[in-house]
Formats: C-alpha cells, structure tokens, sequence
C-alpha cells in the first residue's frame, strides 16, 4: 500500500512538472518572436486555455505512465524468475514515458508552436482534432496496463480512474507558472502595436514585398500626445524627419525606389498626417504608402496592406508657412489646371455632398460621375476628422477609380506590365496611360 500511495505522488509530480517545463518553453518561444513588422505575440484567453488543456492532458499520461512504472520496477536477483507481465509493463510504461515525451517535445511541441505563429487562430481549427485523438490514444494506452493487472471490478476501477484524470487535468490546466499578464504588457510596452485603419481598397498591395522602404510610425505617447517613432520604436522630432530620410536614402543602391510607409494610428487626428505629408513634398517624396489592416489571419503577421498615394500639392495652401525658401517650379502646376467641375466632399462626423450625407457604401457610385478628365475632387476636412475618416474616403474615392478603370481591360493590362517589369511594350504602356488618363485619381486638399 506504501509503495501504491508514493506512486501516485511520483506520477502527479511528474505531471506538474512536465506541464511546468512546458508552460515555461512556450512562454520562452513566444518572447522569443516578434512577426515580420515588429509586433509581439500575444495568445488569445481561449486559446491559451486550450493550449493548457492539452499540455496538462499530456503531463498527467506522462506522470501516470511514471507512476506506473515507478510502481512495478522492483530490484530483481540475477537468477530469479523473471515475471513476463511486468517486464511487459515496464517496456510499455518506457515507451509511453521516456521515448515519447523525447519525441513530443522535440516534434509535436516544437513545430505546434511555431506552426501557430504563422498561422494564427486557424491553428486551433487544424490541430484540434488530431490533438484530442492524441491524448485518447495515449490514455487508452494506459488502460491497457490497467486490464493487464485489475482482474476484479475492471470497469469500476477504470472509470475511477478515467474522472480522476478528467478533474486533475482540468485542475492542472488552471495553474500558469509564469505571469504572462505582465509579460504581455512588457512586450507590448516594448513593442507596441500600431492600431492601424481599415480599408475596403486592397489593389495597392502588389507593393508590400518592397522592404526597403523607411517605416515611420505615428502614434500616442504615454501624455497621449501625437509623436512620430522609427521602425525600432525610438521616439523622433518632427525636425529630424528629414535627417532620417536623408540617411536612409544614403544607405540604398537604388535610391528611386524608396517609399516612405507611413504606419499611423487610425484615431490620430487626420491634420498631423496632412503635415507629415506636406513635410514629405518639401524633401521632393511625392508619394506615400499608408499601412492599412490586414484581415487575413494567414497572412496578418507578415505584412499590413498598403495604400499608395501621390502627395497632393494643395497642402502648401492648407498649412501656410514663414521663412520657408521658395517653392521649386512646378510644385502649384494643378493651379494652372483649369477644371470645368469640382466636386467638394466634407468629411466631417459623416460625409456630405452638396449638403446631403452619403453612406460610405455609395460614395463609390457617387464619386464615379465626377472621375474623369475635366472633373477634380476636393476633400474639405472637418476639426474632428480622424485617420480613419479620412481612409475611408480615400478608399472609396479609389476603389470608385479602379472600378471606371477596369471597364477596359486597366486591372489585367497592369497586372502583365507589373510581373513583367523588364517588358518594353510600348503599346501596352499607352494603353495604361491613356486608360490613368480617361479616369485620372486627382485631389485637393483643405481644412474647412
């Protein structure tokens, strides 16, 4: 009875500490990681439980198979009688311990975890099932045991055991050996999240491999003041913005490609990106990518989706500045533009035309009737306007664009100039000009 009882100790021992040991591991991995834009990797509630289901699930097989063990491994005389049934046992209980934790660890728990980075919450929607049926399979391993040595009350004893097993895991799977609450602040601390916005304008994102660009966030500080910060989170003047541009363009063989990407929290009032932009013009960029949020959960920790836009020029209007140098020629062309229409849009708490609101939904169709050669569209910016106010008109107002754009072939026309980038077809360049002509994306910008 003595030799019983310290072999239940033995085994729920074991159990704790294996689960310890890989509660510790996943933790260790996961700080470890950061995906692709420098973000941390923060494990859901829900997942996080099952994740410790499974785990302790496995520690107490484990723990038992070790108890088991523990249990029949007596000190035999050289020339006794070998008894076949234990040896049976313990060749069992050695297999079940010792070879399949090594394999567990080295192949189910390491490529799960790093599986999951990548794949995000479908991870759970693929490896649920082949999980339980791991963990059915290894417990009916050990009720194999059991039939081998309970001859009286069989199924008495083996439902005892199989909700004991039940209460302990689910009991064990509540313990958390290290404080991942404050590790999930720290890491945020450190590595904070861009609250990106959202957009319903996804054809921009053939850019997204280019990662040579300059990322510059944009977001709160902890006064929850507007601040810029470079790609490692370092805060940054306004005034070194140029500075840093300047490096970074030093430092490329080919400096033309270069795009500033602009990772900005989509509540951030949309005049400090309109200054960033105009800070942009004065340095010559022209053009900008706004990071957008990617709803893609197989693809999320790779990269964000992008907008691409043409700085426009009217903002020199919109912030006046002194003691600024001139102008370089040519910066106030769309003054010299005459334009028989001009499509005011008020983007304020809603959007409105003409003093009617429109729905997001049918700002696309509103705003098709007005893209064309002769037409410009004016965005008049309200003193709440938001980052995300302004990318939903700025998405609509695109996809209004792409939509005139693809009635003739534009979407497939740019697709074969894009994957063929050395082509020299001067047919299919026209082409594309004269289509970006016929339906131009042409702004002006300014606060109401």
């Amino acid at each position: 009875m003595k030799r019983i009882v310290l072999s239940v100790i033995i085994g729920l021992l074991s159990a704790i500490i294996l689960y310890g040991f890989y509660d510790v591991l996943r933790e260790t991995d996961r700080m470890l990681f950061l995906d692709f834009e420098n973000r941390p990797v923060i494990i859901p509630e829900s997942e996080r439980q099952l994740h410790n289901l499974f785990f302790a699930a496995i520690s107490m097989i484990i723990g038992n198979s070790i108890g088991i063990s523990y249990l029949f491994s007596r000190s035999q005389k050289a020339f006794s009688r070998r008894n076949n049934k234990r040896d049976r046992i313990l060749n069992d209980q050695a297999f079940l311990g010792a070879t399949f934790l090594h394999w567990f660890t080295k192949i189910w728990f390491l490529f799960c975890v790093f599986t999951s980075q990548f794949m995000g919450t479908k991870f759970i929607d693929t490896f649920l099932w082949p999980s339980i049926l791991l963990v059915i399979v290894l417990y009916l391993d050990t009720w194999k045991t059991l039939l081998t040595v309970i001859k009286n009350n069989r199924w008495k004893i083996q439902s005892i055991h199989l909700i004991v097993f039940v209460v302990l895991t689910f009991m064990l799977s509540r313990i958390n050996f290290i404080d991942y609450k404050s590790l999930d602040a720290s890491i945020i601390a450190s590595n904070p999240t861009v609250d990106v916005p959202s957009s319903v304008y996804l054809n921009d994102n053939y850019r997204r491999n280019h990662y040579d660009n300059l990322v510059i966030k944009m977001d709160f500080d902890s006064k929850h003041h507007v601040s810029l910060f470079n790609e490692i989170n370092e805060q940054i003047e306004w005034s070194e913005l140029y500075e840093l541009i300047l490096d970074f363009n030093e430092d490329l063989y080919y400096s033309s490609r270069t795009l500033v990407r602009l990772r900005a929290n989509r509540n951030i009032p949309v005049k400090y990106i309109k200054e960033f932009e105009l800070q942009l013009l004065e340095m010559n960029q022209w053009r900008l990518v706004y990071e957008v949020a990617n709803n893609d959960e197989l693809t999320a920790s790779y990269y964000n989706n992008e907008l691409d836009k043409r700085i426009s020029p009217s903002l020199q209007d919109a912030f006046p500045r002194t003691g600024k140098p001139p102008r370089i020629p040519g910066w106030d062309f769309y003054k010299d533009q005459k334009f028989q229409d001009t499509l005011s849009v008020y983007i304020s708490e809603g959007i409105k035309i003409d003093n009617h609101e429109i729905p997001l939904h049918v700002l696309p169709e509103k705003l098709k009737s007005h893209i064309n050669e002769s037409s410009i569209i004016e965005y008049i910016y309200g003193d709440n306007v938001t980052y995300q106010d302004y990318i939903n008109v700025l998405s609509a107002h695109k996809t209004a664009a792409w939509e005139l754009r693809a009635t003739e072939n534009f979407d497939k026309i740019d697709s074969v100039i894009r994957r063929n980038i050395f082509s020299r077809d001067k047919k299919l360049y026209e082409e594309r000009d004269r289509i970006t002509k016929k339906y131009p994306f042409r702004i002006t910008e300014r606060f109401e």
